[in-house]
C-alpha cells in the first residue's frame, strides 16, 4: 500500500509540473497577435506569471488532480495555500491588487455557495460573482478552523488590512473544473483555430508543442527562471502557418531512425530482393530500407491527416515511373541477348545509382531525397519499376517457389 501511495504521489507531482508548462502555453495564446510585449514564465513570480515591461500582469496558481477529484471548499488546503502565497505578496507590495489579476486554476470543483464559487469570473458559473460574500465566508472558515496545516495561511490572510483584503479578493478569479493535463491539447487546438490554416489546428499544436517543451526547459535551467516573450511564440506560429499552407506538406519523418528490428522486418520484401538481384548489398540496402520506412510512414501520415489532394500520390508515382521507363529501356537496349549475368547486374547497379544520387522529383512543394528514393522502393516492392533487366520474371518465379514451399 505504501508503494502504491508513493507512486500515486509521484504521478501527481509529475503531472502537476507538466500541467504548469502546458497551461502556460495555452494561456499565452490569449495574448498572441494582440499584445506581443507580454512575457510568460513558470516558477518565477508564481506557478505561471505574465509580465509586461518587467511588471506582473497576472499571477496564476495551478492545482492539478489526476482524476479531477476533490473540491475547493472554504476549508480547502489548495485554496488556503494559494491565498497565503498571494497575501504574502500583497503584504510586500500593497499596490499589486490594483494593477494585476490573480487566478487560481484548478481541476477540482468549487461547491455551490462557497467562497471559491463567489470568486469565479463574471458569468462563468450559476452563482453571481461576489468578492464581499467570499471574504465573509473565508473569515468565518478561518475563525472556525482547527487545521494546523492552514494556520500560516490564515495568519497571512488576517494580517491584511480590511481595505487591502477587499482589493485582493476583488482581483482574484477562481477557474474550477479546468481541463486535465492530457485534455489541454483540445484547449490549445481551440485557441489555434483562428491562427492555423483551416482544419490544421491539431498539426499546428503538435508542432508548436514540439518547439515549446525544449524552450520552456531551457528557461527553467537558469538560476532565476527566465521568460518567453509572446512575440517569440508568434514568430513560431508564423513559421508553422507558412509550413501548413495548402501549397506545402509538413515533413515529420526526414530524420526518423527506424529501429534495427523494424529494418530487419523488411528483409524479405520485394524491393530488397530487387536490390540483391543487381548486387547491391551492405549499407546501401540499409539506406534503402530506411528510405522505404520514412517515405511509407510520411505518406501514410499525410493520408491520415487529409493533407493530400485527390490523386496527388498517384500523379507523383506516375512521374517517377515515367522518369524510370526510358532509362530502363535504354539499359535493356544496351544488353545483348545472352550476355553475361555480371554485365546485367552492372547495368542494373548503374540504373539504381541514378535513383540514389540524382532522381529528385517533387510532390507538391517538397523535393527531398527520402521521399523520391523511398517512393521508388515502394514502386519496386509492387514490381512497378525494377533495376535488373529481368526483374519481373525473376521475382515472379521466386514468388511461385515460395508458394510451392
Amino acid at each position: 500500500m505504501a508503494k502504491e501511495t508513493n507512486a500515486h504521489s509521484a504521478g501527481q507531482s509529475a503531472a502537476g509540473y507538466l500541467y504548469q508548462a502546458r497551461l502556460a502555453l495555452a494561456e499565452s495564446l490569449r495574448y498572441a497577435y494582440s499584445d506581443s510585449s507580454v512575457e510568460v514564465a513558470i516558477e518565477r513570480l508564481d506557478d505561471i506569471s505574465f509580465e509586461k515591461n518587467g511588471s506582473p500582469l497576472e499571477l496564476l496558481q495551478t492545482k492539478h488532480h489526476l482524476k479531477k477529484e476533490g473540491n475547493i471548499s472554504d476549508g480547502s488546503v489548495d485554496l488556503w495555500k494559494t491565498l497565503r502565497v498571494w497575501a504574502e505578496s500583497v503584504l510586500s507590495d500593497p499596490s499589486l491588487p490594483g494593477r494585476m489579476r490573480f487566478v487560481l486554476i484548478t481541476t477540482a470543483t468549487a461547491p455551490k455557495g462557497s467562497a471559491a464559487d463567489h470568486l469565479r469570473p463574471t458569468g462563468a458559473g450559476p452563482t453571481d460573482r461576489d468578492p464581499a460574500k467570499a471574504e465573509a465566508l473565508l473569515l468565518a472558515a478561518a475563525k472556525a478552523s482547527n487545521n494546523q496545516a492552514l494556520q500560516k495561511a490564515i495568519e497571512a490572510f488576517n494580517a491584511l488590512t480590511p481595505s487591502i483584503r477587499h482589493e485582493l479578493l476583488a482581483a482574484i478569479e477562481v477557474i474550477d473544473r479546468a481541463a486535465l493535463v492530457a485534455d489541454l491539447a483540445a484547449t490549445i487546438e481551440e485557441r489555434l483555430k483562428m491562427m492555423a490554416p483551416r482544419g490544421k489546428a491539431s498539426i499546428a499544436r503538435e508542432q508548436l508543442e514540439g518547439w515549446w517543451w525544449p524552450r520552456i526547459c531551457s528557461v527553467l535551467q537558469t538560476e532565476i527562471p527566465g521568460t518567453i516573450s509572446v512575440l517569440e511564440i508568434e514568430q513560431k506560429l508564423d513559421d508553422i502557418r507558412d509550413g501548413l499552407k495548402r501549397d506545402a506538406l509538413p515533413l515529420d519523418m526526414e530524420h526518423i531512425e527506424p529501429s534495427p528490428a523494424e529494418l530487419a522486418s523488411l528483409d524479405e520484401m520485394f524491393f530488397v530482393k530487387q536490390l540483391r538481384q543487381v548486387g547491391i548489398s551492405g549499407v546501401r540496402i540499409e539506406y534503402a530500407k530506411r528510405d522505404f520506412y520514412r517515405a511509407s510512414t510520411q505518406r501514410s501520415r499525410w493520408v491520415r491527416e487529409s493533407l493530400l489532394f485527390d490523386g496527388e500520390v498517384g500523379s507523383f508515382e506516375k512521374r517517377l515511373i515515367e522518369e524510370w521507363e526510358p532509362r530502363y529501356s535504354q539499359m535493356c537496349d544496351g544488353l545483348a541477348e545472352g550476355c553475361d549475368s555480371s554485365v546485367i547486374r552492372t547495368s542494373g547497379q548503374q540504373l539504381y545509382g541514378w535513383v540514389e544520387t540524382e532522381a529528385r522529383f517533387p510532390i507538391r512543394s517538397q523535393t527531398v531525397r527520402f521521399l523520391t528514393v523511398g517512393s521508388y522502393q515502394i514502386l519496386a516492392d509492387e514490381l512497378r519499376v525494377g533495376w535488373h533487366r529481368d526483374y519481373a520474371a525473376l521475382l515472379s518465379d521466386s514468388n511461385e517457389e515460395q508458394k510451392g514451399d
